[in-house]
């Protein structure tokens, strides 16, 4: 948990604490830490890359972090997706992703483009890329 977190619950603690929340928070530092402020500045398209892979993400996340629309999503898990499609769950109908399944899908679908060339560099393990004319 985040000092920010710590922050928030102690302002609205549940019943039956037992330590005075009050008390809690004043011995907390009067400033927030540089971690925690930048923890809450991220945004889920830097935090996919950060989070542990078992991170569940649910459409709204998935859309920050791919920058895309809905429908593109829905048109990427359906079964008539155009490509491979982007691995997920269901929950009482709602779709959930992984954060280290969803990283590695897009490493194996991206592709990388070289400037000024037609066709995509061949990558190859323990070679330099051989570009395709």
């Amino acid at each position: 948990m985040t000092e920010l977190e710590l922050r928030s619950w102690l302002a609205r603690p549940p019943p039956g604490t037992r330590a005075p929340a009050d008390t809690l928070a004043q011995a907390l530092p009067a400033n927030p830490s540089a971690d925690a402020v930048g923890q809450e500045a991220l945004s889920w398209r830097e935090r996919l890359w950060l989070v542990p892979p078992d991170t569940r993400l649910g459409v709204a996340e998935l859309l920050e972090a791919l920058g895309r629309t809905r429908s593109w999503l829905y048109r990427h898990t359906g079964p008539n997706s155009p490509c491979s499609r982007i691995p997920h769950r269901k929950l009482d109908g709602e779709l959930l992703f992984l954060a280290g399944e969803v990283r590695h899908w897009l490493a194996e679908t991206e592709q990388i483009m070289v400037r000024g060339r037609s066709k995509p560099a061949e990558l190859v393990p323990n070679r330099r890329p051989r570009i395709q004319q």
